[in-house]
């Protein structure tokens, strides 16, 4: 094969020439070797070569051409010094970095029993969480019978353990995983009960072990939210028409950062002032109104581009062609810091709480903010309330 080229079966996991190579994170490392230890320069070529292994590209002018065309100056010198070494390097082959997590051992024989024979825990760091909270579990049986108390695989000793999870602050989300897997335990046990001797009392302890209640998680907002003048802010001050099309359909649209990745120019329907998104994990699109001062901020940016009016022959070309979640991220926090609206909790995600909250501010019903922000139960929605009950509470509770 010639030099640079990839096998067909191979380009999904490596770039550069097919023979004789080097992993991801060992590329980047030779190449810092001459830079400053603050330099970020590695941080920005390993960016680039993570785009290429994704798409399937060469590392070369083409690709480094469509990686930096939306770059500022500062992220592509980096990329340019990177495309130089690996050039003079003889282009060679660049792997995946290979994810290796170490599961822990197994406490006893009965869980590395459980754990060799639970194929529904896919992938290294589901074992590692199970064996893991297994393990915390029959340590705590071990600590009960050493201080002279009785406990067993049963109800009532996982129904101690629960609490005594409790009393150590895990949290309630690390507490429900728990429990699960010793729910899960249990029922591998009742299903190989013959082949573990197990009489019916074990059984029936085992059986109970169901029915120990978890702990109630109440559901937060971990995102803030900007104010309405702080989006108009944000909005006016940007200059590049592409950013601003992408953080008007995020902040007055509310759409996720994938749904924005997944737009066809044939999602946007001007005539019927509607966009059709494709939501996440969906496989259908969903109608939402496209409002007027967002479709005049996409206007301008198909002006730019050259597609306005729009082509019907072009329905399916993406609306932002060769745009990742981890670019829209980095528009959003640029401009973000740029007025100093960067905060804990801000970030591009926060733009889609933004366009919710506002909605609601604004007198929409909560019934047509789910369905512009396509929650599946109005009990998501309902977070917007009380958010803002939250922000309002102290300036409007009478004296």
């Amino acid at each position: 094969m010639g030099r640079g080229l990839v096998r067909k079966e191979e380009s999904a996991k490596s770039v550069g020439k097919a023979v004789s190579g080097y992993t991801v994170s060992r590329i980047i490392q030779y190449f810092a070797a001459g830079l400053p230890k603050s330099s970020n320069y590695p941080r920005h070529a390993k960016a680039y070569v993570l785009y290429c292994l994704d798409n399937g590209f060469l590392i070369d002018g083409f690709s480094f051409g469509r990686y930096t065309a939306e770059l500022p100056p500062n992220r592509i010198s980096p990329i340019r010094k990177f495309l130089l070494f690996y050039q003079q390097l003889g282009s060679p082959a660049i792997t995946a970095d290979r994810k290796e997590t170490k599961v822990p051992p197994a406490a006893n024989d009965l869980i590395l029993r459980f754990m060799t024979d639970a194929k529904r825990l896919r992938g290294d760091q589901s074992k590692v969480t199970y064996t893991k909270a297994l393990n915390s579990f029959f340590q705590f049986m071990d600590a009960e019978r050493e201080v002279g108390k009785q406990a067993g695989l049963n109800g009532i000793t996982v129904n101690q353990f629960v609490d005594w999870l409790k009393s150590a602050d895990y949290s309630a989300f690390t507490v429900n995983l728990y429990l699960s897997a010793v729910k899960q335990l249990a029922l591998w046990c009742i299903g190989k009960r013959a082949a573990l001797n197990l009489n019916d009392e074990q059984v029936h302890g085992l059986r109970d072990i169901n029915d120990v209640r978890g702990l109630a998680i109440e559901r937060t907002f971990y995102k803030d939210s900007l104010e309405a003048v702080e989006r108009k802010d944000l909005l006016d001050s940007v200059e590049s028409a592409r950013d601003r099309a992408m953080l008007g359909l995020l902040s007055l649209e509310g759409l996720r950062t994938v749904e924005l990745t997944r737009l066809r120019l044939g999602d946007l329907d001007f005539t019927g002032n509607r966009i059709h998104v494709l939501g996440k994990g969906k496989n259908t699109r969903k109608p939402i109104k496209f409002f007027a001062a967002c479709q005049a901020m996409v206007i301008r940016y198909l002006q730019e581009t050259g597609h306005w009016p729009l082509d019907n022959k072009l329905a399916t070309s993406p609306l932002f062609p060769d745009l990742k979640t981890h670019q829209i991220r980095y528009v959003v926090d640029k401009h973000l810091k740029n007025l100093g609206l960067k905060r804990q909790g801000m970030s591009a995600h926060s733009l889609r709480h933004t366009a919710g909250q506002l909605l609601l501010e604004s007198g929409v019903s909560l019934e047509h903010v789910q369905q512009h922000l396509r929650h599946e139960t109005m009990e998501t929605t309902q977070f917007y309330t009380r958010k803002r009950t939250q922000k309002t509470y102290f300036d409007q509770m009478p004296e």
